[in-house]
């Protein structure tokens, strides 16, 4: 091909670049937003950082949808913020942006309660989910075929609401929930009672809500009044099934809203092929007794990822575990029968079991220059060891945690003769971390434990000079460590916004 032609096509490649990222909004401050979210009904916002590494690869994408969406109606906007721009740090606050990239949906001018973006991340993906995110959340029903329909067709739970218009204060709360919660299940209503089934036994009076569910018999009925937060609570544990079974594809959608979520979890974990129709049972009623609760099967084989994630070793038939977010803790029943489920699930919830700890095994011997902690020794090690403790939690796939390895061991061999401080690691991802001091969300993180028990993260670059300075800086009575720079092991000078420890989403 000549070369004007070739310089023509990139030049006119180039220019439909340009104009598809001219298709993105660009945000810059609150009042911005506000005067856009005012302006545009239906606006999505992503949060990025220059270095982050996802924002680079979403903003062509990004650009792309953008232009693909232009004259569709509703209309639907794409707009950008650099969160870490300082005009814009009141909005990283206030809409708790914590990683990279963050979408929201801003819809009706509302900024108080904007929507999670938990779509595709390549243009016709975007486009797909964008357009079925601007429709209705809801679709009514007005023929028995339609509601046959409807409830073949829910990938999970149908939330069936009887009503008596869609101008009353009811069908405002019902539109509101099933907006919030359109992502979780799927939502219809009917005018005419008689399309509902449970309608044609009992006496139906608006507001009736029902939780239609595929693989059970038993659908829950909403008994409570009928407010936004009550309904989306209640429908928010209705749509789950009682027992989340680990493996069909349908299941994994229940499986990820369970841990997304703040409830407690019981997961019995069984071998493959040995599912006691006993222990089933009871679980379903373990279920349907406690809102709150997600209760889970896992076979050993082919939940094997859940397995390891939690440090089980499964030896008997049945191990039934209780994982309870909001404190970080877990009580474990390791050889368990069917029939100790009430009794298990009873202690949990009188606070009388007691917590088990995911831990590798202590070392045999632990006399290296960077020491080995496990969660069984944590406590003992790092928070009561009376010494200053530098400790690294790091994960053996992690990239930056191996490249930090060589320079951690020379900061051991400096310090090893030294009995007032000690240089530590521990494998974050094969031992639980039993105290709330000390927030790991990548890796490496690095923090350094006073002999008081102070507790410091460590912000710095990770060049052992850097290392070296802050602990001479902050150690309790350490002897002074005469710096040698070798030069395999100069600082890496490396850029932290590069690093693993930055949440990229």
């Amino acid at each position: 091909m000549p070369r004007a032609a070739l310089l023509l096509l990139a030049a006119l490649a180039l220019a439909s670049c340009v104009h598809a990222e001219e298709d993105v909004v660009t945000v810059s401050g609150m009042k911005h937003l506000k005067k856009l979210a005012k302006a545009h009904p239906f606006l999505v916002v992503e949060f990025y950082a220059p270095w982050c590494g996802h924002c680079k690869k979403l903003e062509p994408e990004w650009a792309k949808a953008a232009t693909g969406l232009k004259g569709f109606e509703p209309e639907i906007v794409l707009a950008k913020v650099d969160a870490t721009a300082k005009e814009n740090e009141e909005m990283k606050g206030k809409f708790a942006i914590t990683g990279f990239p963050t979408i929201k949906i801003f819809k009706g001018g509302n900024l108080k309660k904007p929507f999670e973006y938990a779509g595709p991340r390549e243009e016709a993906g975007i486009v797909s989910y964008l357009k079925k995110q601007v429709q209705p959340a809801y679709q009514l029903l007005e023929t028995a075929d339609a509601v046959a329909a409807a409830k073949e067709a829910a990938e999970g739970s149908l939330l069936l609401a009887f009503l008596e218009s869609n101008a009353t204060d009811e069908f405002k709360v019902f539109a509101d929930v099933a907006d919030q919660l359109r992502n979780d299940l799927d939502f219809a209503y009917v005018i005419d009672h008689s399309l509902v089934e449970e309608c044609k036994t009992a006496d139906c009076k608006s507001p009736f809500v029902v939780m239609v569910k595929k693989e059970e018999a038993e659908q829950p009925k909403y008994e409570g009044a009928f407010t936004a937060d009550l309904l989306k609570t209640w429908a928010s544990a209705k749509a789950l099934p009682l027992v989340i079974r680990f493996g069909p594809p349908a299941a994994m959608k229940a499986l990820q809203k369970a841990f997304a979520g703040t409830s407690p979890r019981l997961v019995a974990i069984v071998k493959e092929d040995s599912e006691p129709l006993e222990l089933v049972e009871l679980l379903q009623q373990a279920s349907k007794a406690n809102d709150d609760l997600a209760v889970i099967l896992v076979p050993d084989k082919a939940g094997k990822r859940m397995i390891d994630y939690y440090g089980v070793k499964p030896t008997t038939d049945l191990v039934l575990l209780i994982d309870e977010p909001k404190s970080k803790s877990k009580y474990l029943k390791a050889e368990a029968k069917p029939s100790d489920v009430p009794e298990f699930l009873r202690q949990f919830q009188e606070g009388a079991l007691e917590k088990w700890l995911k831990s590798e095994e202590v070392p045999a011997e632990n006399d290296d220059p960077v020491k080995v902690i496990v969660a069984k020794n944590f406590e003992e090690e790092v928070l009561k060891s009376g010494k200053d403790v530098f400790i690294e939690f790091y994960a053996p796939w992690c990239g930056h945690c191996n490249a930090l390895k060589p320079i951690w061991e020379e900061l051991g061999k400096a310090y090893q003769g030294d009995d007032s401080i000690v240089i530590a690691k521990m494998d974050a991802t094969a031992n639980d971390i039993p105290t709330d001091k000390m927030a790991v969300r990548g890796y490496p993180t690095l923090f350094f434990v006073k002999a008081d028990g102070e507790v410091m993260p460590y912000k710095g670059n990770r060049g052992k000079e850097d290392l070296l300075k802050f602990t001479a800086d902050n150690c309790t009575k350490c002897k002074k460590v005469e710096e040698e720079k070798p030069a395999a092991m100069e600082d890496t000078d490396e850029d932290s916004d590069d690093d693993e420890d930055k949440k990229e989403l």
